[in-house]
């Protein structure tokens, strides 16, 4: 029965979807249909397997099925033209969302049907992927599996099912963690965001590799929260997973596996744990930190530089600021602008298809959601009484700042690549997220309240502005003017919450004193 289960079904559901991909497409049954029935079966089966090891439950059922469809259903939309969406341009004409997976598609059916071998890939001759793995893994799935049919929906359901099955590891890994059989309402939060983060579903329904980057995450996750395994089986895992993981992304997985390695010195298994502050482990990862950011200095630095430049181009808002403060200050205010890239205010505004207005909005929402509770971090920190804990969430707190600062500086201001470099931090950035807002929330914290009064002003000052800029409906204030407001308001609501929190130190302190 058990074997029916786990051979039976991702048959039958392969055969499913692959007659719904194939009654959305142009192609012939007779050209694509024995290929993707057995890809998508394969895939099927590697959902199914270790969803049963880990248990199966209620939410993660729910969780997985609403994840894969909204996945499937956008890559569907965008990549058959179900609904009038893209510009007049190649890529979008062509059934991408993203130019990046154009060129890297279009080389990878290139190559799958050339005589070229696929290690090739990673030889100079192909600039659409500058490490290759991912147009390598794009190359053979054309060749094994419908090599008459440029069939583009196969590569997006496997990247979207590689983020699938990382769903799976991250609530196996978060169940290890907390030692329960049952998921908690914190590992429910971290999980939906992982799972739905906009971002996350749009970056998966197209042929990119950020959904493979969040699925090898998750898989080392639970590799470094698993309790009981063997140490040179947890390292040849390891080991195995960062190497697939560095070839679909050489230095962003350089990045996370070092976060990795670090996480999993704060394990309870490592016999180094009561160490873990000792000059022994602190200074090698200080070290490892300096001499990574003095190579990657350059790179980082010009290209940022660059996306500023071309960020200033484009926009008129930008080149009105750079106009005052200067073009030395150029990168450092892309840079700032990055952070809250996509603009919620801009994307709710901005003329554009209704599907993309409504994309950006999203995408915008999702990351405004997330920055208020990443801010609230900081209180987290402050109130958590057990060192370990404290100490674990700081260093992942730091770290994840860190990248999101850096992506911002990499990406100069630009809408897509910084929203794009923080999403391959995701699996980091929803643990944080999902710890701090579930400890704000039941322990109704003033200070997680205020900081979303001051992110709402925020939206809401620069909601006028744009409706202003782009309709003249309102006047508004020069825009130093208003950052100036907002800094007033800003400052009333940290001084109103400083008092506030006097206060509940004085009532605490009385209570204690009575209760002496």
């Amino acid at each position: 029965m058990i074997w029916l289960k786990r051979l039976g079904f991702p048959i039958l559901f392969g055969f499913i979807i692959t007659w719904v991909f194939i009654i959305s497409s142009t192609y012939g049954a007779k050209d694509v249909f024995w290929g993707t029935w057995v890809l998508t079966s394969l895939l099927f089966i590697f959902v199914i397997i270790p969803y049963q090891k880990f248990g199966t439950t209620k939410f993660l059922s729910t969780v997985i099925s609403l994840a894969l469809f909204l996945r499937i259903g956008l890559g569907l939309v965008t990549t058959e033209h179900l609904l009038d969406w893209g510009y007049d341009q190649e890529p979008y004409q062509s059934g991408y969302l993203f130019k990046d997976a154009y060129s890297r598609d279009l080389q990878a059916w290139d190559l799958a049907i050339s005589d070229q071998p696929v290690w090739s890939a990673f030889s100079n001759d192909f600039f659409s992927d500058q490490y290759g793995g991912l147009l390598a893994l794009s190359s053979s799935i054309y060749r094994l599996f419908t090599p008459k049919a440029h069939f583009q929906i196969n590569i997006i359901f496997f990247v979207a099912m590689i983020n699938i099955i990382g769903i799976i590891f991250l609530a196996a890994g978060l169940k290890e963690k907390s030692k329960e059989e049952v998921l908690s309402t914190t590992s429910k939060f971290v999980i939906l965001i992982f799972a739905f983060y906009p971002d996350a579903i749009l970056f998966s329904s197209s042929q990119m590799r950020e959904p493979i980057l969040l699925g090898f995450s998750a898989c080392l996750f639970w590799i470094i929260h698993k309790q009981e395994m063997n140490i040179w089986r947890r390292f040849s895992i390891f080991f195995l997973i960062s190497i697939l993981l560095l070839l679909i992304s050489l230095k962003i997985g350089i990045f996370i596996i070092f976060s990795f390695l670090v996480w999993m010195l704060f394990q309870p298994y490592n016999q180094f744990k009561t160490s873990i502050f000792s000059k022994f482990i602190v200074i090698p990862i200080i070290l490892f930190v300096v001499i990574a950011l003095y190579f990657s200095y350059n790179w980082i630095i010009e290209a940022g530089k660059w996306d500023a430049i071309l960020l200033e181009r484009s926009s008129g808002f930008v080149q009105y600021i750079v106009s005052i403060i200067g073009e030395r200050y150029r990168l450092l205010f892309a840079s700032a602008y990055g952070l809250f890239q996509p603009v919620l205010p801009a994307a709710l505004v901005e003329p554009s298809k209704l599907f993309w207005r409504l994309t950006n909005s999203l995408r915008a929402l999702g990351w405004y959601l997330l920055m208020p509770v990443l801010v609230y971090g900081i209180v987290y920190i402050l109130r958590e009484k057990q060192k370990d804990k404290k100490f674990e969430y700081l260093f992942l707190w730091s770290i994840s700042i860190f990248w999101i600062l850096l992506s911002s500086i990499r990406a100069g201001g630009d809408m897509w690549d910084n929203p794009r470099y923080r999403l391959s931090f995701l699996l980091f950035i929803a643990y944080l997220v999902g710890i701090a807002f579930y400890h704000g929330w039941k322990s109704k914290d003033h200070w997680l309240v205020r900081i979303f009064v001051a992110e709402i002003v925020f939206i809401l000052f620069f909601l006028q502005w744009y409706i202003s800029r782009y309709t003249g409906i309102f006047g508004n204030l020069p825009f130093f003017h208003m950052v100036i407001v907002l800094s007033a308001i800003f400052g009333v609501i940290l001084v109103s919450g400083a008092v506030k929190e006097q206060k509940i130190r004085k009532l605490k302190n009385e209570s204690e004193n009575l209760r002496k």
